[in-house]
């Protein structure tokens, strides 16, 4: 079993689903301040991609309302392996962010993605 530094740079996949009633400026500023999170976590983002809006496999119920479709907003990140739990509960903190899921990139997995992008 290999044991990894808790303060290695680590390549990180965070999804996070919006309700689907916000409008496109509504959407930009809250990634926008995703991305400013993301940078005081000591983060960088290496993509994004907006899958758009996709039917959800259950209902989602938060704050009173029932969510059968949300907007998918898949980013990945290095950051910090430190600094990961902070920055998934800081956007669970976020009212708009309906559901998250932080997920770390197997160090093989990163470094077969960055040798097939050359």
């Amino acid at each position: 079993m290999l044991v990894q530094k808790q303060d290695e740079i680590r390549q990180y996949e965070i999804t996070y689903l919006l309700g689907p009633a916000y409008t496109t400026a509504e959407v930009n500023s809250l990634k926008d301040e995703i991305v400013s999170l993301v940078g005081r976590h000591e983060g960088e983002i290496v993509e994004t991609v907006d899958w758009g809006k996709k039917e959800l496999a259950y209902v989602i119920k938060k704050d009173g309302k029932r969510y059968n479709e949300a907007l998918y907003t898949h980013l990945i990140v290095k950051m910090p392996a430190s600094k990961a739990r902070d920055l998934i509960r800081s956007i669970e903190l976020k009212r708009e962010v309906i559901r998250s899921l932080l997920v770390e990139v197997a160090p093989q997995a990163a470094n077969m993605e960055e040798s097939s992008a050359k």
